[in-house]
């Protein structure tokens, strides 16, 4: 990380804001592999974010043969951003590429509460909220599958928690836009207590049922507070082990359910269709939707709409660079970042 970065963090960490443009850094409220979150403030409008904040640096760092450099990940999640356009689906407010932090800010809207992981451990994720949560990604995903893209890294960390009823898919660093309906992919992203066995086959897979078995395990997981398939065993285990217990357990374990569960319930019958280890017998997100385990939310649903389209203006993601002369932006060399 450029010092300059480091400098924001740590002024941020003993309380003192920092300003970039009109935006003040308040405090940092996440961090990624490539990437750290603040919490930003618009002095002009008072208008709270979240400013998602790349090392430009670390992102143009050599990868090894056939493999993007970590830019293009960051390139693809702001094409997809401005691309998509969803009730549930995070969105992109601007992007800055500032030259004195040598940084890419990506301003989001800001989620008080934290992602779904942060509520299943205070144990503020009730059960009624469970279903409601799960429609509104089902239909994030089946938005997102009918463009053709995968997010690849379905699990309760990237679900941000805006109110009770209101839950949002976010993080599209790994995700792919396909080419076409059928294309098959052979890379594994995501982690790996998420991965489905097609994935750890090693084989080329179709993505888009990859994206219900990581839905699947997410809502196992919310549901039981545990993994299914005995994946919780491979807590603790550097990154090898772990895809390869992961992969040996999806291999040899069989779907079950914690002891008193009652397996005639609607969520049950939704988690065995979902966690099917067989990948052409997986509903879609078009299918799940319409479970009637959803039913309670369709009412919930209605009203998110309405708010969402009753405040939605015509914009796009702003892009901008105010530090750059006019003649630096003709001149953009090969191997410059560029959005």
């Amino acid at each position: 990380m450029n010092g300059n970065l480091t400098n924001v963090i740590n002024e941020c960490a003993a309380d003192r804001q920092i300003q970039i443009f009109e935006w003040i850094l308040i405090k940092e409220i996440g961090k990624g592999s490539r990437s750290n979150v603040f919490l930003a403030k618009n002095t002009e409008t008072n208008q709270i974010l979240a400013a998602k904040i790349y090392d430009k640096g670390l992102l143009l760092r050599q990868t090894l043969e056939n493999v993007d450099p970590p830019y293009v990940a960051v390139q693809r999640e702001i094409e997809i951003m401005a691309a998509v356009d969803h009730r549930y689906i995070l969105d992109a407010k601007e992007v800055i590429e500032d030259d004195i932090l040598n940084a890419i800010i990506i301003l989001m809207s800001y989620a008080e509460r934290g992602t779904l992981q942060d509520m299943i451990e205070a144990k503020k994720f009730t059960e009624d909220m469970i279903p409601i949560c799960f429609f509104e990604i089902a239909e994030s995903l089946r938005y997102l599958h009918s463009l053709n893209i995968v997010h690849r890294d379905i699990k309760p960390e990237n679900i941000l928690v805006f109110s009770d009823t209101e839950f949002v898919l976010s993080d599209f660093s790994v995700s792919t836009a396909l080419s076409d309906e059928n294309q098959k992919l052979d890379d594994t992203m995501g982690s790996p207590a998420f991965l489905s066995p097609e994935e750890c086959d090693q084989d080329s897979f179709a993505p888009k049922p990859a994206d219900v078995w990581a839905y699947g395990v997410s809502l196992y997981y919310s549901v039981f507070k545990k993994f299914p398939f005995n994946l919780d065993s491979c807590h603790g285990q550097n990154a090898a082990n772990t895809a390869i217990s992961v992969t040996n357990l999806l291999t040899t374990e069989l779907l079950t359910f914690p002891e008193g569960t009652d397996e005639n319930s609607d969520v049950v019958r939704l988690l065995k269709s979902i966690l099917n280890k067989d990948p052409t017998k997986r509903p879609t997100f078009e299918e799940i939707i319409k479970d009637k385990y959803f039913d309670v939310a369709l009412p919930i649903d209605e009203v998110n709409k309405k708010k969402w389209l009753d405040k939605k203006k015509e914009s796009s993601v702003d892009i901008i660079n105010p530090q750059a002369e006019e003649e630096e932006e003709e001149k953009k060399s090969n191997d410059a970042f560029v959005i």
